[in-house]
């Protein structure tokens, strides 16, 4: 029941892009790499990278976002839609998120992430050819441009194989969540300043409920003493270097002075902490893990 219920809502993470700047003895693909392991281990839906409206933080955006990007996308999908990019050239070092749209070739699960790689009959055939990671391509019952990502429903029978005949069925990505209760990886946008988070959001409704960290917010004793009213899309938020009150300040369309005042919680997820700053990932792990008996 725990799993069906995480999955049937919206956990969304914000981070502010100048934290890649700041990155004294991790460097930057590897922070990426902690970042992506987390939003798999806590099950988020979608990561939204701001930048603080200067050249300097747009190029950090646009370098972490694609990372997370990069390793979200399952390895065997990764040549055929993700671009050629420089700051690519040692993502393959990072450890793999090892989520359950991330499948080994042998297994056999209900879904698999695919990418259309062309068409049985050429143009007007009303069916794809996609790549889910199996020995074997398999016929879709759409036709698609090439190099489309999809979600193919492959059946739950785990001793059949696959068939050149049969064509299989594309579903929504979120049907894994909702149907089968697995965590199918997050989204990432990119949003120009933080302003751009709350009203470009892709949810129809929006955000139900927002929370804001920073250590000059209320210190609950544990997540657990948090009473978070019912939503269907939570949304955290962190900052830079300088907390989240520096990207308020550096916003001009945000005509506001607390910081606080942004959010239906701002939080001290840390209380008491030992070191003077703490740094953007582990702020993430020691966030998400304090929050999660709330969301539960």
């Amino acid at each position: 029941e725990y799993e069906i219920l995480m999955n049937a809502i919206s956990v969304d993470f914000l981070t502010d892009s100048n934290v890649v700047f700041n990155t004294f003895i991790v460097s930057l693909f590897q922070l990426a790499g902690y970042l992506a392991r987390a939003m798999a281990i806590f099950r988020v839906d979608e990561v939204i990278v701001y930048n603080d409206k200067n050249q300097q933080s747009t190029q950090g955006a646009n370098y972490l976002s694609r990372m997370l990007q990069y390793l979200e996308t399952p390895q065997y999908l990764r040549r055929a839609l993700i671009p050629m990019h420089p700051s690519l050239r040692l993502a393959g070092l990072l450890p793999p998120l090892d989520a359950p749209h991330h499948p080994r070739q042998h297994e056999w699960i209900p879904w698999r992430e695919g990418a259309t790689v062309g068409g049985p009959n050429g143009s007007g055939s009303g069916s794809s050819i996609v790549n889910v990671g199996l020995a074997q391509n398999v016929k879709v019952n759409h036709e698609l441009s090439v190099g489309t990502r999809v979600t193919v429903h492959m059946g739950a029978d785990e001793n059949r194989s696959v068939s050149e005949e049969e064509v299989y069925d594309l579903v929504s990505p979120s049907q894994p969540r909702e149907q089968g209760g697995l965590y199918w990886g997050y989204t990432v946008r990119e949003a120009n300043g933080l302003s751009a988070v709350f009203s470009e959001c892709t949810y129809e409704d929006g955000y139900d409920f927002s929370i804001g960290t920073s250590e000059r917010g209320e210190a609950p004793a544990s997540g657990a003493d948090l009473k978070l009213p019912p939503f269907n899309h939570l949304l955290i938020v962190f900052g830079g270097l300088h907390g989240v009150e520096e990207s308020v300040s550096l916003d001009p369309e945000l005509e506001v002075e607390d910081a606080g005042c942004l959010f239906d919680l701002f939080l001290n997820t840390c209380p008491g902490q030992g070191s003077r700053t703490i740094r953007c990932e582990e702020a993430v792990l020691i966030s998400l893990a304090f929050l999660q008996p709330t969301i539960r």
